[in-house]
């Protein structure tokens, strides 16, 4: 069973983020309460904790939006659309996203939310960021708990507040930088941070939550590893650690995490014909390849995923050839995987099938007629917006997959976490003679990542990171390459854009950021916000 937030900490939760950094009245905020003696046992701390895990589920809803679209996975298959918003998505995936964007407010806007609620539950622990040392660091306490409890709870509110802002600079760049608490006043004075300062912060974050989370070994029966399934551990902690060393290109420092999590963690890929599928079923939650996820839950109790309803079909017949779901309510028929991406897949590939289902108007229909549906996060639900399935964050594919990234090369025990991956899938084994260069080995390993996390939002950001971790994977000649296959489809706007004015898209300065929601902007007026570029 999951763990449902109760009625009295929903409550407690949205006093403590009614103020948000961008909103700003020249009133005094009855509703912006003292932190100082708020929390008083122990009990209260975990309730707080949970409240933080609940809000994360929030910019899920947004996240694909921002990244996923962007890349050359899926694209906004609306063409006849006059809806604002629906345009907004296709502009954003073009790299033409306005600084007005309502989704791209969203969410930056939910975000920083959870972020208020996680430096809340902080300051009750009296932690605090050491902006020179760049080390989390604990203050007299007295509240009455074991100094490892309180740090477990330090640690777990660590990595989430490092999750956050692992996203909030790879989308935005230099964003702000908050450790505490702020109120709208003070809020009007912090200015962006510079994003090696972002990273600073991130890495102290993940750092305090690799010391500090539960290192229990998953596959433990006993009930109280069952309690904690769900929550951040030591082994997350190391894999998104990691993760954050190779996007700052420092190998190096992300091959002994990655090596640890490989040895020590007790996770595994599962394995067989249903192996892949098994790892997003909702009858196997948290299973042993699942090292953090955001949990939903069904029931129409407010916990579930509105991401099956956003990306099914809104066309009973499509829903019927393809056998897609149809969940309750509005359906947007968002998110399309691009032919490209189907046709990227090794034909015998059981990802490919599970991932994509393809709408055929009649069993000769060419290709060219031809319609693709997310399908891995498409579940049946009787309520709204009710998805019971949980959103994966890392799972432990990737800490193999990353491993092959961080070496570079080919080796006996690089090919053996690439055939892991790769053969669970159907596909005959890779050799040595198949990833003999080092172009073939990245492309391998390129491919494979983008096949094993299609539709997880993992593609755009590494694509960007590519560019640091296997440079023969160039970002810009990637999506150059999608605008020329996609052209067609593009030209059916108004505008009709030529290959050649998509491809100038990857040399515009908003192909490398979003930009600050226009609403900071104008809001703070007493420190102006600089905006990125382009925008």
């Amino acid at each position: 069973m999951k763990n449902i937030l109760n009625t009295k900490l929903l409550l407690l939760f949205s006093i403590l983020i009614m103020t948000s950094c961008s909103d700003y009245i020249e009133l005094e905020n009855q509703n912006q309460i003292p932190l100082e003696g708020f929390y008083n046992s122990e009990s209260e701390l975990n309730y707080a904790l949970s409240g933080c895990y609940s809000s994360l589920r929030a910019p899920v809803a947004f996240e694909w939006m921002l990244s996923e679209i962007r890349s050359d996975n899926t694209f906004m298959n609306l063409t006849a659309t006059t809806n604002p918003q629906n345009l907004q998505i296709y502009s954003n995936d073009i790299f033409e996203a306005p600084a007005f964007d309502n989704f791209i407010e969203s969410y930056w806007g939910t975000t920083y939310q959870s972020i208020r609620s996680i430096n809340a539950l902080l300051e009750g622990l009296n932690t605090s960021y050491n902006r020179n040392s760049g080390t989390i660091e604990y203050g007299d306490f007295k509240i009455t708990m074991t100094e490892a409890e309180r740090k477990r709870i330090a640690g777990e509110a660590s990595f989430m507040r490092a999750y956050h802002y692992f996203n909030l600079v790879r989308l935005y760049g230099g964003v702000f930088l908050l450790d505490k608490v702020v109120t709208s006043e003070e809020a009007l004075k912090i200015p962006r941070s510079e994003v090696n300062d972002i990273y600073k912060f991130i890495l102290a974050d993940l750092k305090n939550a690799s010391e500090n989370c539960i290192s229990a070994k998953y596959g433990n029966t006993t009930d109280a590893q069952k309690a904690v399934q769900g929550k951040a551990t030591v082994w997350a902690a190391r894999a998104l650690l990691a993760k954050v060393y190779l996007t700052l290109g420092q190998k190096s420092d992300a091959i002994p995490l990655l090596t640890d999590v490989i040895n020590n963690s007790g996770h595994s890929i599962l394995t067989g014909t249903t192996g892949y599928s098994s790892v997003f079923s909702s009858t196997n939650e948290m299973n042993a390849e699942m090292i953090f996820a955001i949990r939903f839950k069904s029931g129409g109790l407010g916990y579930g995923s509105s991401l099956s309803n956003l990306f099914s079909t809104n066309t009973s017949s499509i829903a019927s050839q393809t056998k897609l779901a149809q969940p309750a309510g509005t359906r947007g028929a968002f998110n399309n995987p691009t032919a490209e991406l189907y046709d990227s897949y090794p034909a015998n590939d059981l990802r490919r099938d599970y991932t994509i289902k393809v709408y055929k108007p009649t069993s000769t229909s060419a290709s060219s007629t031809w319609t693709y549906w997310a399908a891995k996060h498409n579940i049946l639900t009787t309520v709204a917006n009710d998805s019971e399935l949980d959103w994966p964050v890392l799972r432990f594919s990737d800490v193999l997959l990353m491993y092959c990234e961080a070496v570079g090369a080919s080796n006996t025990t690089t090919l053996g976490y690439l055939n892991q991956v790769h053969t669970r899938a159907g596909l005959a084994p890779l050799t040595t003679a198949s990833i003999s260069t080092t172009a073939l080995y990245e492309k391998a390993v390129a491919d494979e990542r983008r096949w094993e996390f299609a539709l997880e939002n993992q593609r755009w950001f590494d694509l960007l990171r590519f560019n640091t971790t296997m440079p023969t994977i160039n970002a810009k000649t990637v999506m150059s390459n999608h605008f020329a296959t996609m052209q067609p489809f593009y030209s059916q706007y108004d505008g009709a854009y030529t290959t050649q004015q998509l491809q100038e898209k990857t040399n515009d300065p908003k192909f490398n950021l979003l930009p600050i929601p226009n609403v900071e902007i104008v809001t703070n007026t007493t420190y102006p916000i600089i905006q990125n570029p382009g925008y």
